[in-house]
């Protein structure tokens, strides 16, 4: 019997990726995962059950709440597993300050585009243009607009990050550079 052989990828795989905290008695921590292949499909969502106790949901910023754990959790090493599992190492890891979402995961990639440094703040470090506003200006689309009760949506936040990151590709390297 013949065995089908998928077919090699002709460009790399692209993930973006968005992390959402809380507080807790250990500080900062991991509550949700969300990530998002190069077409904006959702490809992973979880909530993450922090190893010390919650003493803030941070709703507001994070959309989390104590209903979130309702309908289950994973601890951060099945989340590590899991997303060493989907992401292979010459994947293209995209996101919005990658670098906090790779210190909360506790990860590390080699390949990655930060939507934060792709596009400078005028004024140079150590600003930096938010999300928000990246999105508004270069994509037209406003996002975190239910900041009030709802918090962020971390697949809002994923897509966006993917978004950006594939227009600056597709239009070149002065894209988005503000005067």
């Amino acid at each position: 019997p013949v065995i089908p052989v998928a077919p090699a990828r002709t460009t790399p795989l692209m993930v973006a990726l968005d992390c959402e905290m809380c507080y807790s008695t250990g500080g900062s921590s991991l509550t949700r995962v969300t990530a998002v292949d190069q077409d904006g499909t959702q490809v992973y969502n979880t909530i993450v059950r922090p190893e010390h106790q919650i003493v803030d949901y941070n709703t507001r910023f994070s959309g989390i709440t104590e209903k979130s754990f309702a309908n289950g959790f994973k601890t951060i090493e099945q989340v590590q597993r899991d997303l060493l599992e989907m992401i292979p190492e010459d994947a293209i890891l995209i996101g919005h300050s990658l670098n906090s979402d790779l210190k909360a995961l506790r990860m590390v990639h080699h390949r990655v585009i930060d939507t934060s440094i792709l596009f400078p703040h005028p004024m140079g470090l150590p600003y930096r243009r938010s999300l928000k506003d990246l999105s508004a200006k270069l994509l037209k689309r406003f996002i975190q607009d239910q900041v009030d009760a709802a918090g962020h949506d971390s697949l809002e936040d994923a897509r966006a990050a993917m978004d950006l990151a594939r227009r600056k590709i597709e239009k070149g390297p002065t894209f988005g550079l503000f005067d």
